[in-house]
């Protein structure tokens, strides 16, 4: 099964990396301003890929992520689905939305999103139904690629009777895409 999903996994990523790479220099338009910030508006949609560390304060173990954002938006407001895993097992799938402000070459994107936490051998979370939010910073290259570091931190709110959340830092890369 597992070599299975890699194999699933490595044939969609070569697929869009082939040929699909959006190298627009000015594809990016601001919903508004304030100030120097820009707060993007429509922009190329986004593959992005992360590896890091799982629950770091605590007793982190190895993490990586592969996260799709959709370029049209809704004013600034964006689409985000994505799945990450840690090296125990712990697998957490996610939706919501995030949104891209930019100051020059620096782009910040903040993100909030739902989804479903399976434990594995990995830290309980207390319960299947999760939140994740997260912060990333990055640097934006000329074709639009990024790199960066990314804050995030996973919990169920309360809504299970034991929260003991997680957060997690990770190196990042945005691919832009052309579809």
């Amino acid at each position: 099964m597992k070599a299975c999903s890699k194999k699933i996994i490595g044939t969609i990523l070569a697929f869009l990396a082939w040929g699909h790479i959006a190298l627009a220099e000015d594809s990016q338009s601001a919903a508004f301003s304030l100030g120097d910030i820009e707060f993007l508006a429509d922009e190329p949609s986004y593959l992005d890929f992360g590896a890091g560390a799982f629950n770091f304060s605590d007793d982190p173990t190895a993490a990586g992520y592969i996260e799709y954002r959709y370029g049209k938006k809704l004013s600034f407001i964006g689409p985000v689905m994505g799945i990450m895993a840690n090296t125990d097992g712990g697998v957490f799938g996610y939706g919501g939305f995030y949104a891209d402000l930019k100051y020059r070459r620096l782009i910040v994107t903040p993100l909030a999103t739902v989804g479903g936490y399976h434990q594995g051998g990995s830290k309980d979370l207390g319960g299947i139904f999760q939140f994740r939010t997260a912060i990333t910073f990055a640097y934006q290259f000329d074709g639009d690629s990024r790199l960066g570091v990314r804050l995030s931190h996973i919990s169920n709110a309360g809504l299970h009777d034991d929260n003991p959340g997680e957060n997690e830092i990770l190196l990042t890369y945005s691919l832009p895409l052309a579809f």
